[in-house]
């Protein structure tokens, strides 16, 4: 999987990504055999910075802010965005401590919504709140957008910062920095291999489909725009889409458009566009599908905008998810 360039759009992308770890989320995912992180877990806990709760000592783990000792096994683990929560789901972890909004019923899968509703919450998304986190006695701090608010929770415990605003990462390098900053590198080499082999599973089975269409992802934006382009396009071209629209080749390409621009959709086969677990779309994409522009487009008029609860990528299960999707779309062509 190649890296992705920092597009001239960065700080669109960013608020795609950023703005996603709020109330306002469009996150959620299925995610099997998660054991809780609570108060009740087992083992001698250690005030001391960088003793690992489950089975002691510390580790060097390389992060964006240079190297930092973690537990070797961090069990009690506070985050400060949603996507790190859904990581952590799917690593078989349940953090501590949440953004505020975290927990919303109709922005993930019901079994997400029950291990997340409990959990405590330290502040909205970027203030985390200093006091709440202490509280929670953590062994580990987790952090992808707020550099400079989470920098001095060190002084609680220790804080793993992986750049995902600015960095152009692409979410599977995420997925893997965190597993290797919680100890959880063997969960994750089984989920990659189980979305390989769906990738390969569909590219053969819609060979011909695949090599016919050609295909964008967009979404609503603010004051009459809509984004083409989400984490979503990378799982796409990995199960071999075409992606037009005038995307471009980078592998989280992302763009703004304006609705007078919407017939640079006109060269697409079929769409995807985001829905809510509730099967409805966000208020700014509800917006561009009223409009009578987005009606006469091709692909709209031909019935192939598909929508997709699994539009954005915080880890292999929502990408699972969104190949699973994909498939259902293929057969419809």
């Amino acid at each position: 999987m190649p890296r992705s360039r920092i597009m001239s759009t960065s700080l669109d992308r960013r608020r795609l990504l950023g703005g996603l770890t709020g109330t306002a989320a469009l996150l959620g995912l299925s995610a099997c055999g998660v054991s809780e992180s609570s108060d009740s877990n087992k083992g001698d806990k250690s005030d001391k910075k960088g003793e690992g709760a489950g089975d002691g000592g510390a580790r060097s783990v390389k992060t964006d802010d240079g190297i930092v000792e973690v537990p070797r096994k961090a069990e009690r683990i506070v985050v400060t965005d949603n996507y790190a929560a859904l990581m952590l789901l799917e690593l078989g972890l349940v953090p501590v401590g949440v953004p505020d909004g975290t927990a919303v019923q109709t922005l993930m899968p019901e079994k997400d919504y029950a291990r997340l509703k409990d959990v405590k919450t330290v502040g909205a998304a970027g203030t985390p709140n200093s006091q709440a986190i202490a509280t929670l006695k953590p062994d580990l701090i987790i952090d992808q957008f707020y550099r400079a608010k989470t920098k001095p929770l060190g002084d609680i415990a220790p804080v793993a910062f992986f750049d995902w605003g600015t960095s152009g990462a692409l979410w599977h390098e995420q997925v893997a920095k965190v597993a290797g900053a919680v100890g959880r590198e063997d969960e994750l080499t089984g989920l990659k291999k189980r979305y390989e082999t769906r990738l390969k599973e569909v590219r053969t089975k819609y060979r011909k489909q695949i090599a016919t269409s050609t295909w964008a992802p967009l979404s609503g934006g603010p004051s009459g725009k809509f984004f083409l382009g989400t984490p979503l396009v990378t799982v796409m071209r990995e199960v071999g889409l075409k992606i037009g629209a005038g995307l471009p080749d980078d592998e989280a390409g992302f763009v703004t458009r304006s609705y007078e621009e919407i017939d640079v959709l006109d060269d697409c086969t079929a769409l995807i566009y985001p829905v809510q677990f509730d099967g409805k779309p966000t208020p700014t994409t509800k917006q561009l599908l009223d409009q009578k522009l987005w009606k006469k487009v091709p692909a709209v008029k031909a019935g192939r905008a598909f929508t997709s609860k699994h539009f954005l990528m915080p880890n292999y299960t929502f990408a699972l998810g969104a190949v699973d999707e994909i498939e259902g779309m293929l057969q419809k062509l």
